[in-house]
Parts: C-alpha cells; sequence; structure tokens
C-alpha cells in the first residue's frame, strides 16, 4: 500500500513538470521566433540596405508585441486565398483582405488604426515577389496582383 501512495506522489509529480516543461517550450518558441523576426529585420536593413518604414510588417509584428504563433498566419492566409481562387475563381478584395490579417492578427481596436491599409499593400507588394517565382509552374495562378487592383 505504500508503495502505490509513493508511486502516486511520482506519477502526480511527474505529470506538473511535464506540464511545466511544455510551457517553457511554448515560452521559448515564441521568444525565439520574436528573436528571429528582429534578427530578419536588422539583416534586411543591414546586409540588404533596405529601408524599413513604419508600415513594414515585420516592425509592427515587433513594436505590437503581436503574438509569435500569429507570426505565421499572414502567409497561411495567403495560401488559402490562392487555393479558393484556383478552384472557384473568387478572391477578396483588397479591403476585405486587410480586415482579415487584422483579425488574424488579433490587434486591439486602437492597434487596428495604426495599422494601415499601406502595410497590407506592402505585405501583396511582396509576395507578388514570391509568385513570379511560381508562375512557371503549371496551373498557378497569381492572386496578389488581383487583390491588389481591387484597392
Amino acid at each position: 500500500m505504500n508503495n502505490i501512495n509513493e508511486l502516486e506522489e511520482r506519477i502526480k509529480r511527474i505529470e506538473e513538470e511535464i506540464h511545466h516543461i511544455k510551457r517553457l517550450d511554448e515560452i521559448t518558441y515564441r521568444v525565439e521566433a520574436k528573436l528571429n523576426k528582429a534578427v530578419g529585420l536588422l539583416i534586411r536593413v543591414v546586409e540588404n540596405n533596405e529601408q524599413i518604414d513604419k508600415n513594414d510588417l515585420d516592425y509592427l509584428l515587433l513594436k505590437y508585441n503581436v503574438d509569435a504563433l500569429k507570426y505565421y498566419e499572414i502567409p497561411s492566409i495567403i495560401n488559402k486565398i490562392t487555393i479558393k481562387h484556383k478552384r472557384t475563381g473568387e478572391y477578396p478584395n483588397f479591403y476585405e483582405l486587410h480586415q482579415c490579417v487584422t483579425e488574424a492578427l488579433s490587434l486591439t481596436g486602437e492597434d487596428k488604426q495604426v495599422f494601415s491599409i499601406e502595410v497590407t499593400e506592402n505585405l501583396l507588394k511582396r509576395h507578388m515577389e514570391i509568385e513570379e517565382s511560381f508562375t512557371h509552374l503549371p496551373g498557378f495562378i497569381p492572386v496578389c496582383e488581383k487583390i491588389l487592383s481591387t484597392k
């Protein structure tokens, strides 16, 4: 009986440690993602000699302390739109996409006011450059330029 109680206590401590490790793992992931975003922004400025302004998405993600888990939702949104466009021919207009981006980033009402449409425009232009590298693939239909044309 004593062994069973000891085992139950050990199991309880192990479960608590596992929960603690999972929490630390998530925190580490978020810090690493923010650090990678900051390093990427710094490389763009220093090595690529890019001019970063207040309408740069990476800058705003860091400035408004957007949850690092949300960083990857934006490319996912563009991919989903591309897939839907390929299947149905439909795509959102520019302002619908802008609304979708601000919602995906869980911006507050005040932050949404500062998150200008120029940020979404820059995002689309950046993805247009990426899309250009895929135009040689059969069946690939670029959608960013079409969305941008609805502005």
